[in-house]
């Protein structure tokens, strides 16, 4: 019995890796969206570049949907290391989500999540006024 508990342990610890990394990674494209939108909308509004400005709402976008796939695959991985604690006798050490976790969380569900909506959203708001403001401006 001890046996099959180390393997569970060690299993579970591979599994913890991954939703860690993922998390780690989560971060980071929060990061990278802050610097790179914050230096795309300066440099729109200090030359009044409309196109900058529409590029900055489209990098949004596509660091609301990267995140959101960093968050889906991070609960797809504590729904698995549930799964993984509650079974009984020897793992098979697996680590791949099957379909019906995967099912659960899609990267659209993960976009409307509190940790990722909020700030994207606000950001994309913000890149689209920017457009708004500098269309404006430019055409005056």
């Amino acid at each position: 019995m001890g046996e099959f508990a180390q393997e569970r342990i060690e299993h579970l610890k591979m599994i913890q890796d991954v939703i860690t990394r993922m998390a780690g990674e989560s971060a980071k494209m929060k990061q990278y969206a802050l610097v790179a939108l914050g230096v795309l909308a300066s440099t729109a509004q200090a030359t009044g570049s409309v196109s900058l400005a529409l590029v900055a709402a489209v990098m949004a976008v596509v660091f609301w949907l990267l995140d959101a796939r960093y968050l889906a695959q991070e609960r797809w991985y504590r729904t698995l290391y549930d799964k993984v604690r509650a079974e009984v006798g020897p793992t098979d050490f697996c680590l791949s989500p099957g379909k019906e976790i995967r099912s659960g969380m899609t990267i659209v569900t993960a976009a409307r999540g509190w940790s990722v909506a909020p700030l994207y959203g606000t950001l994309t708001v913000i890149a689209l006024l920017l457009v708004w403001i500098t269309g404006t401006a430019t055409s005056s």
